[in-house]
């Protein structure tokens, strides 16, 4: 009978006698009731087996290298996680997930039932994405009137100071938030028509380290400890002193806004700056029963956020590299409409349909800030939407640390994201004896998104070492070795999805059921509204191919792939009435790759003029004091054979580019235990191929000597070629273990250990942590081939609700605890060496010459004399991620008390503790070796030090 299947389908057991997949549910009691630093449920992903992901924190950067909700499931990157809410997608489709979340809307706490992660989903319902099938429901209103009104607070006089303030005698940073808010819901008419409401408003201001290096006094008037070369006599300057007169103007005003160390040691200058993060959301939902077989929803969340990351000095100098810094604005909307209806006793029809809208723009701290009249570089952009402050200047072993890296303003701000996308969706469920059959059609259009996403519209320039053997010599006589400049650009993007899948619940006797599917997935490749598309075809001395009406490969200049058949294979088979064996296998496809603007084929001539220079010897590319080439952005010749396309940089991807596609199997086992606890073991292997990945397709070729220097050009006509193809392999074995108990007697609990190993040759594209998204060498990935950048070994979580029996007096009854415990070994990383030209974007690595072990100690994390820097050019015998960094620990505690009004009313006083002891959880350490100072230090933090918040909540 179909209404018992619905009715199971409510109430989720925990021991899973006919499906496969694996997973957890998290119930509102939970959701609630857990400690969340800043209200995000999605941080509760990470309480899965075989989830890798932290609590979202502002010193660490977020979730998943910087965006909430971007978890890693079973060896997947974080991009390719599928998020649902409320049975329709909730994807963000921007190019490079400038909303700095996963998802296009995340409701309050407050607003959700509960949420699903299935981890390994063998039913061919799920697609889209091959990692974690994530779906959210919200809360409805029932024949009851019931509301919340809460404020959440927290201030700095709770908290401990962090690591690096206490280390350098500086004044604990503000941390101030409120988080207040409130929901109604009840009858409009009973049994009949129901309304939910909900808002949330978020008001954070909070101090962040910076921790850099900035030139001493020598430095700045030119006075070094080793010998410096007189590019103009190739001679050492005499004393290792640069004459006062040779010292570049522009050069030196611009050093005069820098400040000046205030502190010992490599990383000499400190600082703590203010975060900003602001933010309202609402949710409104109406639930319609016109009939006994029709039910009818509608729901609408707003969200308005806005947020502003300081960098190393803030003002017009910024002082950072990273595009998630700056003022960013962010902007959602969502609708979904539902109709379910139940046919007959066997048959059901469910139809959704949806609208969301995601806007952000971002620009950097600096911008409309003008600096003085005597820093300014001539010929500075003045464009007003994008003018303020500096190009980014970078001097190589200056400026570092997380995020930092430079004077002036990242290159890709400021950007925008401007996203629509529409769903139509129909799914049929039917049941006949002992089979469930569900069917479903998914369209996704159109799929829109208006982006600029542009490199160094402000310009950009480098200083290595290349003319005096010191970078910070080059700086001080002005001699630019490294230009990029473009113009500004804005794209029309278009997509469209097209997701189709039947799938059959056997159950054969009493003892083994089946979960039997197949499911198509197709999405376009990237479409311009007008064509403004251009790719590079490699054939011979290579040539370029331009966009027109037709096709989808003549507008897309991509072959589609229409190849995307999954099937799945479940089964579970009932050993006993407590103790259930179960296993699966599937394919899945990645419809939506995502790494940025590096494969966008329209951010291309002759629409983007993206230009590169690199000097290294000779005369530099140019002269600060005398400023930007004039005429440097000129739209060039597009005939290679003009010579004219050498320093222009290009976006290509293979055009027979096919999905990425990941094929996952499972063997485990469930067994109820006494308590109403469940056990769950169960042993996944995935592998994955076709994964994007990027390279200079024009990286210079080994040299003709027989040694691995490179020389010249395979395509010499052109200069840096972008390309993204589908050499990507991943591998990941890994067991998950859970112990499960539901809420009963007063208490729940839920404990996860994940081993699990991971590899791959390319992991995030945008958001790198470990090793950088280019490899070494464009022509060879196997050096590659190693950990991933989030192969964590050995996670463990626990977390649990208690509803403390201390009697039933006025004062001892309703107090309830409840908390999250944290650990995890570190992250693996690469050394590389900035300094070591191989080819634009292509990481230079050094040679490794001894054990790199290390005391492991802030101050020298690795054995630093085990990486000896190469001549540049030439290719390093370090492998990938070889070395780990620190491990992860951490405690959140929630104390609460509730105090009965009468009825159903009643207030709680509530005190969430992060981080109860206070443990100091270290980034990953410097790892460059041109920054010889900074080489195996760590200067930034993983976690928060102890916050706590107190709130008050009121419920009837």
């Amino acid at each position: 009978n179909f209404a018992e299947t619905v009715t199971v389908a409510e109430t989720p057991q925990l021991l899973q006698t006919t499906d496969a997949s694996i997973g957890a549910v998290i119930p509102q009691s939970q959701v609630a009731n857990l400690p969340l630093a800043i209200r995000n449920w999605d941080d509760l992903l990470a309480l899965v087996p075989g989830v890798q992901g932290d609590r979202y924190t502002e010193q660490g950067g977020g979730t998943s290298f910087g965006r909430t909700g971007g978890i890693n499931v079973h060896g997947a990157r974080a991009l390719q996680n599928n998020f649902l809410l409320d049975g329709v997608d909730n994807n963000s489709i921007s190019e490079n997930v400038q909303e700095l979340t996963t998802q296009v809307s995340r409701p309050s706490v407050d607003a959700i039932q509960e949420f699903k992660v299935v981890t390994s989903p063998y039913s061919a319902e799920y697609g889209r994405s091959p990692g974690a099938a994530v779906s959210v429901s919200t809360k409805s209103g029932t024949n009851n009137n019931r509301g919340t009104a809460y404020e959440y607070f927290r201030n700095d006089s709770f908290d401990s100071n962090d690591f690096f303030s206490i280390r350098a005698n500086a004044a604990k940073p503000n941390n101030n938030q409120n988080q207040f808010g409130g929901n109604l819901g009840g009858p409009i008419m009973p049994n009949r028509a129901f309304f939910f409401g909900d808002y949330e408003g978020t008001r954070i201001t909070r101090g962040v380290t910076r921790l850099t290096r900035v030139p001493t006094a020598d430095d700045r008037n030119g006075i070094f400890a080793s010998a410096v070369k007189d590019p103009l006599t190739g001679l050492n300057f005499p004393n290792n002193t640069i004459p006062a007169g040779r010292i570049d103007p522009t050069a030196a005003a611009i050093l005069a806004l820098v400040p000046m160390p205030n502190q010992p040691g490599a990383n000499n200058f400190f600082r703590t700056g203010d975060l900003l993060d602001n933010a309202d959301r609402m949710l409104g939902r109406m639930d319609v029963k016109p009939s006994a077989g029709d039910s009818i929803f509608g729901r609408y969340i707003y969200s308005n956020r806005t947020r502003q990351i300081p960098g190393a000095f803030g003002g017009v100098l910024d002082g950072t590299g990273t595009s998630a810094f700056g003022n960013q604005t962010i902007k959602t909307n969502a609708f979904v409409g539902g109709w379910t209806r139940v046919v007959s006793s066997s048959l059901l029809n469910e139809f959704r349909l949806s609208w969301s809208q995601a806007t952000s723009d971002a620009v950097h701290q600096a911008f409309g800030i003008q600096p003085p009249a005597a820093a300014v570089i001539p010929g500075s952009v003045t464009n007003p939407l994008v003018a303020g402050g500096f190009p980014g200047i970078t001097i190589d072993g200056y400026f570092g640390g997380s995020g930092l890296g430079r004077i002036g303003s990242p290159d890709f701000l400021p950007k925008f994201q401007h996203s629509n996308q529409y769903e139509f969706l129909d799914t049929v469920t039917w049941v006949s004896g002992a089979h469930a059959v569900k069917a479903g059609a998914d369209l996704m259009m159109p799929m829109q998104n208006q982006f600029m996403d542009v490199p160094a519209t402000r310009g950009s320039v480098r200083f290595r070492n290349a003319f005096t053997g010191n970078p910070m010599a080059d700086y001080l006589l002005g001699y630019v070795s490294d230009l990029q400049e473009s113009n500004v650009f804005v794209v029309e993007q278009r997509h469209q999805a097209e997701m189709f899948f039947v799938q059959d619940d056997w159950k054969v006797n009493s003892k083994l059921s089946l979960n039997l599917g197949l499911r198509y997935d197709f999405m376009t490749p990237a479409l311009e509204a007008t064509n403004a598309q251009t790719n590079f075809l490699p054939a011979g001395t290579g040539s370029l191919v331009f966009a027109t009406d037709g096709s989808l490969a003549d507008r897309s200049l991509v072959n589609p792939d229409r190849n995307n058949f999954a099937p799945r294979v479940g089964v579970v088979y009932k050993l006993d009435d407590k103790t259930i064996l179960r296993g699966g296998w599937g394919l899945f496809y990645n419809l939506f790759d995502r790494v940025g603007s590096e494969d966008q084929l329209a951010l291309n001539l002759p629409g983007l003029v993206n230009k590169t220079i690199t000097q290294t010897s000779g005369a530099p590319v140019f002269f600060l004091k005398q400023g930007f080439p004039s005429g440097f952005l000129n739209p060039p010749n597009l005939n290679p054979a003009a010579g004219q396309l050498t320093a222009v940089r290009l976006r290509a991807v293979d055009q027979n580019d096919p999905a990425t596609m990941i094929g996952q199997g499972s063997v485990g086992l469930q067994r109820d235990l006494p308590g109403g606890m469940v056990l769950s073991a169960d042993f996944i292997y995935s592998r994955g191929s076709n994964l994007a990945t990027l390279v200079n397709l024009n990286q210079p070729l080994a040299n003709a000597a027989g040694n691995n220097a490179l020389g010249a050009l395979p395509y010499p006509n052109f200069g840096f070629i972008e390309w993204r193809s589908d050499n990507g392999t991943s591998e990941y074995t890994g067991m998950d273990l859970g112990l499960e108990r539901r809420f009963r007697n007063g208490v729940a609990f839920g404990v996860a250990y994940t081993l699990g190993k991971s590899q791959d040759n390319a992991s995030e594209q945008l958001t790198t942590q470990g090793s950088n998204a280019f490899p070494q060498n464009a022509r060879d990935f196997g050096p590659w081939y190693g950990p991933s950048d989030y192969d964590v070994r050995h996670r463990f979580s626990a977390n649990f609700v208690w509803a403390l029996p201390l009697g039933d007096n006025m004062i001892a009854r309703d107090w309830t605890i409840s908390g999250i415990y944290t650990a995890h070994t570190g992250h693996p990383f690469t050394v590389n060496q900035s300094g070591n030209n191989v080819g634009t974007n292509m990481t230079g690595l050094p040679n490794m010459v001894g054990d790199p072990s290390g005391p492991q100690t802030v101050d020298q994390w690795f054995n630093t004399a085990a990486f000896q820097a190469v001549p540049s050019g030439t290719f390093g015998n370090e492998s990938r991620n070889t070395l780990t960094g620190p491990g992860f620990q951490n405690v959140d505690l929630t104390v609460q008390r509730q105090i009965r009004l009468g009825g159903r009313a009643a207030a709680t006083l509530r005190w969430d503790i992060f981080n109860v002891f206070n443990t100091v959880n270290f980034g990953l350490p410097n790892r460059d070796v041109s920054s010889a100072a900074t080489l195996g230090t760590i200067s930034s933090l993983a976690s928060d030090p102890r916050t706590m918040q107190v709130a008050l909540r009121f419920t009837f």
